[in-house]
C-alpha cells in the first residue's frame, strides 16, 4: 500500500511540474478561453492534490489505530463445559460463537424438567448442568 501511496505522490508531482509548464506558456497567449480553462484545470488539480494528502493522512491514522487494537479476547472452554469464558466473563454460547464469532451471553441459571441450566437467548440452545461432570449441551 505504501508503495501505491508513493506512486500517487510521484504521479502528482509530475503533473504539476507539467500544469505549471503549461500555465506559464498560456501567459503569453493571446486565447482568453485557453487561459480560462488552465485556470479551472489548475484549481481542480489543486483540489485533488488536497484530497489525495487528506487521504493518505487518514491511511496512516487508520493504520496506526488498527495497529493499536487489543488483541482478540482469548476463550476458553471449562472442562467438558460446551459454553465459552473470556477470562472471568461468561458464560458464552458456544454455537453462536462458533458460527458468527459473536459472544452470547447465556441467561442466568433456571430450572428445567431434568434439571439445571443455562439458555441463549439467540440460538435457543439449552446447556444442562449436571453437578459433578459438568454443563453438557441438550436441545
Amino acid at each position: 500500500m505504501a508503495t501505491t501511496i508513493g506512486t500517487a505522490l510521484d504521479l502528482v508531482s509530475k503533473a504539476s511540474k507539467a500544469l505549471d509548464s503549461v500555465r506559464e506558456q498560456a501567459k503569453t497567449s493571446s486565447d482568453a478561453m485557453l487561459k480560462e480553462n488552465i485556470s479551472k484545470l489548475y484549481d481542480d488539480f489543486l483540489d485533488l492534490k488536497a484530497i489525495i494528502i487528506r487521504l493518505t493522512e487518514e491511511n496512516t491514522e487508520l493504520r496506526r489505530t488498527m495497529s493499536e487494537k487489543p488483541a482478540k479476547p482469548e476463550i476458553r472452554q471449562v472442562g467438558s463445559a460446551n459454553y465459552y469464558y473470556v477470562g472471568e466473563e461468561g458464560p458464552y454460547c458456544q454455537p453462536c460463537y462458533d458460527r458468527d464469532s459473536k459472544l452470547v451471553n447465556l441467561q442466568p441459571r433456571q430450572e428445567f424438567a431434568g434439571g439445571h441450566g443455562r439458555r441463549c437467548g439467540v440460538c435457543l440452545t439449552v446447556f444442562f448442568e449436571l453437578h459433578r461432570t459438568g454443563p453438557i449441551r441438550g436441545i
